[in-house]
């Protein structure tokens, strides 16, 4: 009866949930490049991501990341019904990873921004807004002509080719509130850089991640410093597992020269 209830609850509040969102109507597309390690212009990566635009609300995240997401939730299904001499053998190593983790939320004026540390997603209001100031200069990006705007985001200086021909003012990541949708945008050391290679129609929801841990910037950005001082120490809080000599100087390695970040 109580496994009833419950069950019963979930599907309710999921009925609730979907109600609060909507659909799209566009879809478009950019090539986002983007270095891992500042330090090392060998650390370049290349994923899709993409923006869903509806009337009142958007998303922008990586096709990768869903595509990862889908796959591990379908190895993991496969592993508890296949096990192995008795065994539940769960591996995701020959999934493709998704590097570019951030997603942003747009609902009416509202930003949230979705990003990992570790193995936790952490939700946060975006508290800084681009003041762009339009500029006369022209050219065209993938048959769209587009008008070059700059602005200040933190302290990254950002540059948007967007397009009047499509009416909407949307963009990749934070990157909004410019007359027209944003074609191109990268920022001045082209740490990342984005770029339109498709738009199309398309239904689908809109709807942002669940489960995650609501918290502010300054919070988010101290907690994601103190992981990269001492990932070996996260490792441990976050699993109870203590590391060997060899894995932890591989985990500080590797979570160390990840401090390339949008915001």
């Amino acid at each position: 009866m109580m496994r009833l209830l419950f069950l019963v609850l979930i599907f309710l509040g999921n009925i609730l949930y979907s109600q609060e969102l909507e659909n799209s109507n566009i879809k478009c597309t950019y090539l986002t490049k983007f270095l891992i390690d500042t330090t090392d212009a060998n650390s370049q990566k290349e994923e899709m991501t993409s923006l869903w635009i509806g009337k009142k609300s958007s998303i922008f995240k990586s096709d990768q990341k869903a595509i990862y997401d889908s796959l591990t939730k379908e190895s993991t299904k496969n592993s508890i019904k296949n096990p192995i001499n008795g065994r539940i053998i769960i591996d995701f190593s020959k999934i493709p990873k998704a590097y570019f983790n951030p997603e942003v939320f747009k609902s009416e004026n509202k930003l949230e921004i979705y990003d990992k540390i570790f193995n936790a997603t952490y939700a946060f209001e975006a508290d800084q807004k681009i003041d762009w100031k339009l500029e006369d200069d022209t050219k065209i990006i993938s048959t769209y002509k587009c008008r070059k705007a700059v602005g200040k985001y933190r302290n990254k200086n950002i540059t948007a080719w967007y397009t009047e021909e499509v009416p909407v003012s949307e963009g990749p990541y934070t990157f909004k509130g410019l007359p027209g949708l944003v074609i191109e945008a990268y920022d001045d050391k082209d740490y990342f850089h984005f770029t339109l290679i498709k738009l199309k129609n398309i239904n689908e929801l809109i709807a942002p991640i669940r489960n995650i841990i609501e918290t502010d910037y300054q919070k988010f950005s101290k907690k994601r410093a103190d992981f990269q001082n001492d990932p070996a120490g996260a490792f441990f809080m976050a699993t109870g597992k203590t590391l060997t000599k060899e894995q932890k100087e591989w985990v500080e390695k590797r979570h160390r020269k990840d401090n390339n970040h949008l915001d």
